[in-house]
């Protein structure tokens, strides 16, 4: 009924435990390697998460379809909001980065 199947050392990674799954800031894992990236980005993009950060970096994945995440209402919900106060979004590094233009402080 089973087979079985042989892989190498280096083919086998270490898996985060269940609380990374669909992490917004994948710099957090444990084990941050290709397959967990892959991973996360593929369990967040299957909840329509498109935006993912990744340590100081903002991580996209084209949904290839509208989504209403670039509105005025999401704009004004990432305004003056620090990162880690709203889920990852363009807006939120765009906001950050205007504020910090405007005061010197990071956000």
């Amino acid at each position: 009924a089973g087979s079985k199947v042989t892989w190498m050392e280096d083919q086998v990674f270490s898996m985060n435990p269940p609380k990374y799954d669909k992490i917004e800031d994948m710099a957090m894992m444990t084990h941050l390697h290709e397959p967990a990236v892959l991973y996360n980005l593929k369990e967040r993009y299957a909840a329509w998460m498109i935006y993912t950060y990744s340590g100081l970096f903002c991580v996209t994945v084209n949904p290839y379809k509208w989504l209403p995440v670039y509105n005025p209402e999401v704009v004004l919900a990432y305004r003056g909001k620090k990162r880690q106060e709203a889920p990852p979004h363009i807006f939120s590094i765009s906001d950050n980065a205007y504020q910090f233009m405007l005061t010197g402080e990071e956000t």
